[in-house]
């Protein structure tokens, strides 16, 4: 199984592996990728059940990762930084703990954590009682962001999510989100950074991330993003591209 992907940049730079949120896609990450591309390989993957790979099962984390490390092997990535939004940051970091030798550093946006995600009644109803409507589309869309985007990206974004396979919400809810990873690998030496949003309630909060997930590598570092919500990669793209370039250089 190999996931579909956007690609961008000249491969012969450092590769930056981009994996999308609950409900995204590979566009998701696009406003980020086209700025970084002048000067890293940039591929953003549509993961089993979003995007151009919407007719794929929902899957475990650990099968998400032979996924991503099989995709990886079919387009002659190696030794990738690896870039995950919420849902993928627990798989990004499992993946990194796993096999910290095939990783150059990870950066954790907005991440699900290592340990069993918490979620309020409210969050988890909207997700196994998914309902493949536009009203319920825009609901989730409205509750992802706090810094309004563009039309065009609002669209876009609410696309995606109309056209993800309805069965990947319930599974994520109830499944992939409470897989627990805490006290499963040793520490690692291995370059982490994790940004959050200020207004980002999706997800915990800095010091449960750094307790369950964080911690495990080193050196880390963080970043808390003024005025933001879940949605780091279209809220806020500048800044990342900003912090993430630095921090990659720092660490390559």
């Amino acid at each position: 199984m190999i996931l579909t992907s956007i690609q961008k940049g000249d491969p012969q730079q450092p590769p930056l592996v981009f994996m999308h949120y609950l409900g995204g896609s590979a566009k998701t990450w696009l406003p980020v990728i086209e700025a970084l591309s002048p000067h890293f390989y940039c591929l953003s993957l549509d993961m089993p059940g979003f995007g151009d790979s919407a007719h794929l099962s929902p899957a475990s984390i650990a099968t998400q990762a032979e996924v991503v490390r099989s995709t990886l092997k079919e387009l002659g990535v190696s030794q990738p930084w690896l870039i995950g939004h919420s849902m993928t940051g627990k798989l990004v970091a499992a993946m990194a703990l796993e096999a910290p030798t095939e990783v150059a550093g990870i950066i954790l946006t907005a991440p699900s954590p290592l340990c069993p995600q918490p979620m309020t009644d409210q969050q988890f109803a909207m997700q196994y009682e998914w309902q493949a409507t536009r009203e319920h589309a825009s609901k989730f869309v409205a509750g992802s962001h706090h810094k309004p985007l563009s039309p065009e990206l609002e669209q876009r974004t609410l696309d995606d999510v109309l056209r993800a396979n309805p069965a990947a919400f319930p599974y994520w809810a109830k499944t992939a989100s409470q897989e627990d990873f805490t006290q499963r690998f040793e520490d690692i030496t291995l370059p982490a950074l994790l940004l959050l949003g200020e207004d980002d309630d999706n997800v915990p909060r800095l010091e449960q991330q750094l307790s369950s997930t964080l911690h495990q590598f080193s050196p880390h570092e963080y970043q808390i993003i003024e005025g933001c919500g879940h949605l780091l990669p279209l809220e806020a793209t500048e800044q990342l591209v900003a912090i993430m370039s630095a921090f990659i250089k720092k660490y390559s």
